[in-house]
């Protein structure tokens, strides 16, 4: 009884509480060092994304590419998201960093094996909707947008989205090569994507790519209007 008291006493006074009332529930083990750790500018979460991406052999060389260029995107849409603890950045941030894991377990549909690990692993702290919104994200990194149309229609799920199923088609070459000046705004039922016309008619591959991510997105009623523009230049990382 004694050291729980003190261990009590300590939690009280390191967190600045005053009272405490019954509860019928239970802290998750570890919870009060994870937010300790966020208090003091060490969070968990970073360093569980970092074992995560030695564990399944990311390249991290690519995944920082994909990163920083959606969060470029995400910084265009959403300016608050500035703040590196913004809560939508994070969840792209990390969601960029582990696009890839799942291809340790096999290169089709990897972007599925990578969703199935973020949901179903144990990852120091992340809570179980933390996995779940990142698993979601990661899952429509690529392919058919029909796996997350149950997402609301106003839901930040889908900035994140766009931003990083862009990111990842610019950089389909996986290279240190420098992308085009890029704009990207939200639309009533979409985005726009205004690309530096000479790289469009210099890359038809990815201007094909393009094509292509616009027919996805309306297949669930929303445009993305790719246009000939010079937007923010998104320099490769």
């Amino acid at each position: 009884l004694p050291g729980g008291l003190a261990i009590m006493l300590a939690v009280f006074k390191e967190f600045g509480l005053e009272r405490m009332t019954f509860s019928e529930g239970a802290l998750r083990l570890g919870v009060l060092y994870d937010l300790l750790g966020r208090y003091h500018h060490q969070d968990l979460r970073n360093a569980t994304v970092q074992q995560f991406m030695r564990r399944y052999q990311a390249d991290a060389g690519q995944a920082a590419r994909v990163a920083a260029t959606a969060r470029g995107f995400l910084l265009q849409l959403l300016p608050e998201a500035v703040a590196a603890e913004q809560p939508d950045a994070q969840v792209l941030d990390w969601a960029a960093l582990m696009h890839e894991i799942g291809i340790s377990v096999a290169h089709s549909s990897y972007h599925k094996h990578s969703a199935y690990i973020l949901a179903n692993a144990d990852m120091p702290g992340f809570s179980k909707m933390d996995q779940a919104r990142l698993s979601r994200v990661v899952l429509a990194h690529r392919g058919k947008l029909e796996r997350v149309q149950e997402i609301m229609p106003d839901s930040p799920d889908w900035l994140l989205i766009f931003s990083l199923r862009l990111a990842v088609l610019l950089h389909r070459a996986r290279d240190d090569a420098p992308l085009p000046a890029i704009a990207v705004r939200r639309r009533e039922q979409g985005f726009s994507v205004a690309v530096d016309p000479a790289w469009l008619a210099a890359s038809p591959l990815s201007a094909s790519a393009l094509e292509e991510e616009g027919r996805q997105w309306s297949a669930l009623g929303m445009e993305i209007k790719i246009k000939a523009g010079r937007g923010k230049s998104q320099a490769a990382a």
